[in-house]
């Protein structure tokens, strides 16, 4: 009896040896629209009064916009997971979208900071490659589209380097395309 619960635990190990690795609720997929209104926010109208205008001072205006999805990955890889391509038709669309076609874009991988540095910064490029490779197969123009590999150097949550949600893809509207 005591050998059955033994051979039990150490079936059960390995799983329970995963479990902080398995990934949190998935989030929903954010619609294109959205992600273009993400990346593309309407700005301050220029205001105009008796033939003169006065335009937003442009030190005052935000850096690049961006936004951060949730794009599944296997465990320790750069395959996409098959449910991560609904987000990636969706980013997509909305690269290919009227305020958004004639820009380039930063697709940046992140990790969160288990493991090595060096390691996890490999990883996070050839992640945001495979995000890139998806993107062009779909119609995106490859020379839109630059990627970097951030590793754990940029935390979404800084005060939990270990959290999931630091695991993610970010896309930058870098401007209008040369």
């Amino acid at each position: 009896m005591r050998m059955r619960m033994v051979g039990a635990l150490l079936i059960g190990l390995p799983l329970l040896a995963h479990a902080a690795d398995a990934p949190e609720a998935s989030a929903p997929v954010m619609s294109g629209d959205a992600i273009a209104a993400a990346l593309k926010p309407a700005g301050p109208a220029a205001a105009r009064s008796r033939g003169l205008s006065r335009r937003p001072d442009a030190a005052a205006a935000p850096g690049p916009q961006s936004i951060n999805l949730n794009i599944p990955f296997e465990y320790n890889s750069s395959n996409l997971k098959p449910e991560a391509s609904e987000q990636l038709k969706q980013l997509g669309r909305a690269l290919a979208s009227e305020s958004l076609r004639s820009d380039r874009f930063l697709i940046a991988g992140h990790t969160d900071s288990k493991g090595n540095a060096q390691y996890n910064r490999q990883l996070s490029l050839k992640r945001a490659e495979a995000v890139r490779r998806f993107l062009v197969a779909s119609g995106v123009e490859a020379g839109r589209l630059d990627t970097v590999g951030y590793g754990s150097e940029h935390p979404l949550l800084p005060e939990q380097p270990e959290a999931a949600s630091n695991r993610r893809v970010e896309i930058q509207d870098l401007g209008a395309a040369h």
